[in-house]
């Protein structure tokens, strides 16, 4: 069965906020990464991503049932910048001041795949 898609990225624009913030910690639990920024706010991720790194390397989080091997690798994120930003209606695609990119997809599932809580506006998340 398809479902619609229930929260689709806002237009770039809305997003631009993002650029110039900085990864202050990464928060792993048993349904969700939390990406925390120095400057307050947070993106909170419950579905599938991908953090390609310096090297290029790709690894893949939360993906199904199968159990997320590389979560020390998005330590690499932080303390870094996020330089820019590319946006699709299912998918957010952030790129870091280290050359670093980390691509959040969206589903046509019935549920929310995250939030982004921006900075001095913790009640106003913006939901994807």
């Amino acid at each position: 069965m398809q479902y619609p898609v229930m929260h689709p990225f806002p237009a770039s624009e809305d997003l631009q906020f993002l650029i110039g913030l900085e990864i202050g910690q990464v928060c792993l639990d048993p349904w969700s990464t939390q990406f925390r920024f120095s400057e307050g706010g947070q993106m909170s991720i419950d579905g599938q991503f991908e953090h390609v790194d310096v090297k290029g390397c790709s690894h893949i989080h939360q993906s199904g049932d199968e159990q997320d091997v590389g979560p020390v690798f998005l330590r690499a994120l932080t303390q870094q910048r996020i330089e820019s930003l590319e946006v699709e209606p299912l998918s957010l695609t952030l790129r870091f001041s280290s050359g670093a990119t980390l691509r959040v997809q969206t589903d046509g599932g019935p549920y929310e795949c995250g939030q982004i809580y921006p900075p001095g506006r913790p009640d106003n998340p913006i939901v994807f």
